[in-house]
């Protein structure tokens, strides 16, 4: 598989399980992130030779962690600013998927409560949609 395809596979990963993992509800209407990944790899083609090494396993392995998506994205946003600019096209559409804000707690245990039982139900279908929940 090559670096741009693993590039695609974190987008898209970061689109669809970020607002998840942060207890939020996939919406539509914010990002449209399906863009944004065509966006850049048409950018990539543009700018870049096509990679003629492949990935190795430990590197599939490090970028497919669902743990380590944001660490990734703040790895290619360091490397598309020293490379390409702060301005760049790249630089900009990375800076979207990392716009996200985390869920806002009031300071009372009832909207403590109604959040985390959401979010909890969010990790659970995630872990069954993966087949690694056991009831």
């Amino acid at each position: 598989m090559s670096s741009l395809s693993i590039l695609h596979l974190l987008l898209l990963l970061l689109a669809l399980h970020a607002r998840q993992a942060k207890g939020l509800p996939i919406t539509t209407s914010r990002t449209p992130y399906s863009i944004l990944m065509k966006e850049i790899i048409n950018d990539l083609k543009k700018i870049t030779p096509s990679p003629e090494d492949s990935l190795n396993s430990d590197e599939k392995t490090l970028l497919t962690k669902e743990s380590l998506l944001q660490a990734n994205l703040k790895v290619f946003m360091t490397f598309a600013t020293d490379t390409f600019g702060n301005d760049s096209k790249i630089m900009k559409n990375l800076k979207v998927c990392e716009a996200e804000d985390p869920i806002l707690i009031e300071n009372n245990l009832g909207d403590f409560r109604v959040k985390l039982e959401e979010y909890l139900v969010i990790i659970r279908d995630y872990l069954k949609s993966k087949n690694i929940w056991s009831s």
